[in-house]
């Protein structure tokens, strides 16, 4: 499957970076800050898309 069918089934390109990091390093821990930094995108940018993965209870806040 390639990144723009990605990108359009899950809604952003940053949405598909942070699914695709936190699946393959499952069980580990991130906070956002690291977490942006690991995937190469802005914090605020980052964290949006966190908060509404949380909303939707895809991941959850430790």
């Amino acid at each position: 499957m390639s990144k723009p069918v990605l990108d359009n089934l899950f809604g952003s390109k940053i949405r598909v970076k942070v699914l695709k990091f936190l699946f393959r390093n499952y069980p580990a821990d991130f906070g956002v800050r690291e977490l942006a930094q690991r995937i190469q995108e802005s914090y605020p940018a980052t964290k949006k898309e966190i908060q509404l993965l949380r909303e939707i209870h895809v991941i959850k806040k430790k």
